[in-house]
């Protein structure tokens, strides 16, 4: 970005150490103000949370400063880049403008479209989508459980429909001059034959289709179904609208012109009050693939006859389950428990007999179904996975669910519809403070440990995890625990009643999932791994910063009971969750994507992940191309290795007032530097017996220096090392390798980050490429993301917590010593794996007790 004026007077000419002192202060206030906005984000995720009441002022103000500070990251990026990401402006904008329009109270991004494809759907959309898309939407896209993916006809395009045909004014008068409902709708549905879809509408129907025809499934028929407005909400409007099944894709148009018309049917209209106007209740109609149904059914993840009890009750048919849904059949019947692994406590598998009413006949008879009397519609696995997503949703929705499911002739699960359970009013709800007299009976494994990420109150065993557990192998409903705060447990979040780790930070993006998902958090514990034993029963209570070994039973409306309910259907609260939709969650989670480029930013978040991580990137360029730092004139560390290292400061690196020609370890006070110099100067792991060339080796060795001088690589120089507090970027030459570490150490995980480079040596390919493999391995273990080529080693980590990579950078530091000069003993295939084990050995038996 040009600068408006510059100063005049003297110019001192820039050394490539101030160039980079510039570069670094941009980087410093790109992670600085990153930080705050993460902070920021993660009180409004808090407050959605139920934490504080909160008014249209706050939301204001809170997100106006979020999208003033974002635009300063943009900046300080551009201005470490030369305008390289100017684009982000405009689209960072867009993103800026949709926040101030749903402020104002607007429809958001989606606002004018007529028909919205699946993959935009979630449950704040419920204003375009209505209430059964706007549900399944979050099915498919957060939780992505299975429903047939389809789109909906949006209330924006049902309004534009009514308009094009003059409606609302026509229906209102006819509302107005008539009392009764049957002459209403009569009069109503007049109108509607006669009414047309405007042709951007048909146009739009049609190409949402031919996109769902074209998709792997190929469907031909669908299930075109009502989702009004206030469908499935405060009011449930069950069985009030039409729905119309098995539609051929040439039918699906006029299908949802006549659930349009659904919405003034007469038992609408005798449902709402009178003088509900026209306008009131707006329909989205909802398009879905056809299901082959070889099974159907409701599942209440609670019983509706006896709440209390930690059961589910699953009810199956079958064929398609409009019997069972209108009370014309009670199918099977399941009484399933509402924990891991989801026992089958009762069943009642009936049959109808020729006169319609239940029988028991003989129990080997096969049925018309060609199973045997007993053997039930369901399996006792399929009845496990529904019972799971039952889970699932519960905690999704927060609260317990109605879900309508089928099973497919091959074998598939399909979640056709998820709405609140309507349950009878507790006779007694256990306060705030009965419920904590309950668990203060219990024994307690551990207290006043870890910082509140998610407040909550749960109940479920210990499944102790770390990055590598399989997500499907986490039974829903545990407790997860483990070291670090990683943010790919984020799918375990998703099925776990409570998280807990020893290392974590309330700013991390696992934090960020849980408070998405109110999976109740604990993060930061300290000890939590080794205090709660694996396959233990226990409570999780947040607020109080402790766990409890044994069982709480919880009520059913256990937000109100605890005090966390947020203001549902408040403005303020759903103005939140849109606004969230467009700060909080991350898109771009893989920087080594190809979709990980900045037209890609669809959130807040994105924007931020983007600038940092190509912050980091314009960082660690600076010395891969070319643009050497010299150290001339720079403090010597002082060390009794052979191992000359200048030192630059540029910020808060090194306690050196006196600018000493030479500086001690005590003097550093760099973070990541300190623990990189505690390997890197162990002296015992450095070889200083002379180097055993080969023939080869000499023979390879001998162009090599001649070569480096004529083209030396960007990456050559002497030893040198560039330091802040949080920062250190140091340049080794060894001999005849040459190494690159660059790293960011703080509090924040979400900012720290180590680059690994290293290349070269003095012996032949062969065994240049063998310590390649060798180092390569390492790292791994280390948890970064490695790249080989010949004897080039590429390896980045990032988004640890401060403990765990200062153990990282002290091993790193430890592998610069014991890999120098060790390419000319890597003579076959088998020595990766000697000096790999050797490696391995000296680093845990230096960890020993007494080992040093």
């Amino acid at each position: 970005m040009s600068p408006l004026w510059r100063r005049r007077g003297i110019v001192r000419r820039r050394t490539p150490a101030d160039a980079f002192g510039a570069l670094f202060n941009h980087f410093r206030r790109v992670v600085t103000i990153n930080n705050q906005i993460l902070e920021k984000i993660a009180d409004l995720e808090r407050v959605l949370g139920g934490e504080y009441i909160y008014d249209l002022t706050f939301l204001q103000n809170a997100v106006t400063d979020i999208v003033e500070k974002g635009r300063h990251v943009i900046y300080h990026l551009n201005a470490m880049s030369d305008d390289r990401y100017h684009l982000l402006y405009e689209r960072y904008t867009a993103t800026g403008d949709q926040l101030a329009d749903i402020l104002a109270g607007g429809p958001g991004p989606y606002g004018p479209m007529l028909v919205l494809e699946w993959e935009v759907l979630h449950r704040d959309l419920r204003h375009l989508a209505g209430g059964k898309g706007a549900s399944l939407g979050e099915v498919v896209n957060s939780l992505e459980l299975p429903s047939p993916v389809g789109f909906v006809v949006s209330t924006t395009a049902y309004r534009r429909f009514m308009e094009a045909n003059d409606l609302f004014p026509r229906i209102n008068r006819i509302l107005e001059q008539f009392a009764d409902p049957s002459v209403q709708a009569d009069r109503i549905s007049e109108l509607f034959a006669k009414a047309r879809l405007p042709n951007e509408l048909n146009s739009a129907i049609s190409q949402a289709l031919k996109k769902v025809r074209s998709g792997p499934l190929h469907p031909e028929r669908f299930a075109v179904r009502s989702s009004g407005l206030d469908e499935d909400g405060e009011r449930s409007f069950a069985g009030q609208f039409q729905s119309f099944l098995d539609v051929p894709a040439s039918e699906v148009a006029t299908a949802c012109l006549r659930v349009m018309a659904s919405r003034f049917s007469e038992r609408v209209c005798r449902y709402l009050e009178h003088g509900t106007p026209a306008e009131a209740a707006p329909m989205a109609v909802l398009v879905q693939p056809m299901a082959t149904a070889r099974a159907s059914g409701v599942l209440y993840t609670r019983d509706p006859n006896n709440p209390g009890a930690e059961t589910m009750v699953l009810s199956a048919v079958t064929g398609r389950g409009d019997n069972l849904v209108s009370g014309r059949d009670s199918g099977d019947r399941f009484v399933i428990e509402r924990t891991h692994p989801f026992s089958l406590r009762a069943s009642n598998i009936g049959i109808l007999g020729a006169d319609g009413r239940q029988t028991a006949p003989d129990p080997m008879a096969r049925m018309s179904s060609g199973l045997r009397r007993g053997s039930g519609v369901v399996g006792l696995a399929q009845l496990r996975q529904l019972a799971e997503y039952g889970i699932l949703l519960e905690k999704r929705f927060e609260s317990p669910q109605d879900i309508e499911w089928c099973l497919d002739d091959a074998g598939n699960m399909w979640i056709l519809q998820s709405r609140p359970l309507r349950l009878p009013a507790a006779k007694e709800t256990r306060t705030p403070d009965q419920l904590a007299a309950e668990l203060a009976k219990l024994p307690v494994l551990m207290a006043n440990r870890g910082h509140i990420c998610q407040l909550g109150l749960a109940g479920g065993k210990v499944v102790l995890v770390n990055e590598d557990t399989p997500v499907e192998s986490f039974p829903v409903g545990g407790v997860a625990v483990s070291h670090f705060a990683s943010p790919r447990l984020a799918e375990i979040v998703r099925r776990a009643a409570a998280i807990i780790t020893d290392v974590g930070s309330p700013t991390s993006h696992l934090a960020t999932i849980a408070r998405e998902y109110r999976t109740p958090a604990l993060f930061g514990a300290g000890k939590a791994t080794t205090l709660l034993p694996d396959g233990k029963f226990v409570m999780v209570d947040v607020e109080e910063q402790t766990v409890y070994e044994g069982k709480v039973e919880l009520p059913v409306d256990l937000p109100r009971a605890a005090g966390l309910l947020p203001l549902i259907n408040n403005r303020e609260e759903s103005l939140l969750r849109r606004m969230l939709r467009l700060i909080s969650p991350l898109n771009l989670t893989n920087p080594a994507s190809s979709a990980f480029r900045m037209e890609n930013c669809r959130t807040v978040h994105d924007f931020l992940r983007f600038c940092h991580e190509r912050a980091v990137a314009e960082l660690i360029s600076f010395h891969t191309s070319g643009k050497l730092v010299s150290g001339g004139g720079a403090p010597l560390l002082q060390t009794e290795l052979p191992l000359r290292l200048r030192i630059i400061d540029i910020g808060r690196g090194l306690d050196n007032p006196a600018n000493d020609k030479r500086v001690t370890m005590a003097q550093v006070r760099s973070l990541p530097f300190r623990f990189l110099l505690q390997g890197v100067l162990d002296a015992r792991f450095w070889d200083q017996e002379p180097a055993h060339f080969s023939m080869r080796d000499l023979l390879a060795g001998l162009t090599r220096p001649l070569s480096m001088l004529t083209n030396a690589p960007p990456y050559s120089g002497e030893n040198l090392a560039i330091i802040a507090d949080n920062y250190c970027n140091l340049s080794l030459r060894l001999g005849y390798h040459f190494n690159i570490i660059d790293c960011y150490l703080s509090d924040e995980s979400d900012d720290n980050h180590v680059y690994f480079r290293f290349v070269g040596g003095f012996a032949e390919a062969g065994k240049r490429e063998r310590r390649a493999v060798m180092i390569s391995q390492v790292l791994a273990g280390l948890h970064f993301k490695v790249e080989v080529k010949g004897d080039l080693v590429l390896g980045k980590v990032k988004m640890l917590e401060r403990a765990h990579l200062e153990s990282i950078l002290v091993h790193l530091g430890e592998l610069v010593a014991f890999t120098r000069q060790l390419d000319v003993k890597m003579v076959d295939d088998a020595a990766v794996e000697h000096f790999f084990s050797e490696f391995i050995n000296r680093v845990a038996k230096i960890s020993e007790p007494g080992g040093g």
